[in-house]
This record gives C-alpha cells, sequence and structure tokens, in this order.
C-alpha cells in the first residue's frame, strides 16, 4: 500500500495549481504588452504629441515590469513562447521611438531582455523604418526617405552579422524578411528619385 501517495499527490496538485494560475496571468498580462505595443508604435508613426507618447512608454514599462515579477522565478513559463514573444513586441517599441527621436538605442540589459529577444524586436523595426520610408516618399520628401533607407541598409547589415544556431537565436527568417523589406524599399525610392529627375528635366 502507497501510504503517503494521496499526500504526494496533493503537494503536487497544489504546485502546478500555483503555476497553472501564474501562466494564466502572464498570459494576460503578454497580450496587454503586445496590445500596448502596437498601441505604442501606432502613435509613433502618427506622429502624435509626445505628452500621450510618454504616457504611454511608462504604461508599457509598468506591464513589463509586472510581467519579470510575475515570472522571474519561474523560468519554464518565461521560456514558453509567449512571454518572449510580448518582450519582442516590446523591444521593438521602444527602439522605434529611440530611433525616431534620434537617440541611442538602449541595450538589452537596459530593456531587461534577453539578447535573443532583443535581436528578434531589433530585426522587427526594419518593417517601421520602411512604412516611415514610404510615407515620405509619397509625401514627396524624398531626401528624408533616403536617410531611412541608409537605417535600413544599417540594421540589415547588423543583424545579417549573426550567425548562429537558431537554439541561440532564430533570426534566419527575420534576416529573409529584412533582405526583402529592403530590395523592395530600395526599389521603390529608385523610382521615385527618378520620377522626380525627370519632372525637373521636363520643366527645365
Amino acid at each position: 500500500m502507497l501510504l503517503n501517495l494521496k499526500k504526494v499527490m496533493d503537494d503536487i496538485e497544489k504546485e502546478l495549481d500555483e503555476k497553472d494560475q501564474i501562466r494564466e496571468l502572464a498570459l494576460k498580462i503578454s497580450r496587454e504588452i503586445v496590445r500596448n505595443s502596437s498601441a505604442l508604435i501606432a502613435s509613433i508613426n502618427r506622429g502624435e504629441k509626445e505628452k500621450k507618447i510618454v504616457q504611454s512608454v511608462r504604461e508599457l514599462k509598468s506591464k513589463v515590469l509586472e510581467l519579470h515579477t510575475l515570472v522571474d522565478e519561474h523560468q519554464d513559463i518565461y521560456n514558453s513562447g509567449f512571454v518572449e514573444d510580448a518582450l519582442q513586441e516590446y523591444v521593438e517599441a521602444l527602439l522605434l521611438r529611440s530611433a525616431v527621436l534620434g537617440k541611442q538605442l538602449p541595450g538589452h540589459a537596459q530593456l531587461r531582455v534577453s539578447a535573443s529577444v532583443y535581436v528578434m524586436g531589433l530585426s522587427d523595426l526594419i518593417g517601421e523604418f520602411r512604412r516611415i520610408a514610404l510615407k515620405l516618399i509619397m509625401d514627396g520628401k524624398l531626401k528624408e526617405a533616403e536617410k531611412w533607407v541608409r537605417e535600413m541598409e544599417e540594421l540589415y547589415e547588423a543583424i545579417m552579422k549573426l550567425h548562429y544556431p537558431s537554439s541561440l537565436v532564430n533570426v534566419r527568417k527575420k534576416q529573409d524578411t529584412a533582405r526583402s523589406l529592403l530590395d523592395r524599399t530600395l526599389g521603390e525610392l529608385t523610382t521615385a528619385l527618378a520620377v522626380s529627375k525627370g519632372i525637373r528635366r521636363a520643366s527645365k
């Protein structure tokens, strides 16, 4: 007869119940971080008032701190996927803000994320740079658009230097996407510049 089986199982169920509650709360906060990060990126792209953006950054950082406090002692939950996905969005939003303001990019230690999470968020930044460049092209601000395309090139060159196993940083797909986005944007800028030069010649 297994005399202590009930106690052993009761202890296991108690621990798993607690972990399940933590996981559910972490999932909820992670979703909020994704939503808040997306909203912050949209606000930056719309050029909304600095006061509103500062408040959004403050709220986002607060959510990230809440998530860290919850899962720091539960590495299995942190590594389950959804936490890192949310933190990638957070990294992308904060890096975009720094880039738009012309400030130095915060490093991964400053943002309290792993190197791999940081790289994934950094890689996604090229899509936001493309969005900015395309808007400038549509507005006829080609010199400003060229600046953002150069930023895209610099970012692409940086992430292409990373040659590590996917178990360390699964960045290969994002590298391929970055190459495609850069090529398309270069093509669109080149076409816009050619059209602009043609218009100037015709007007002389």
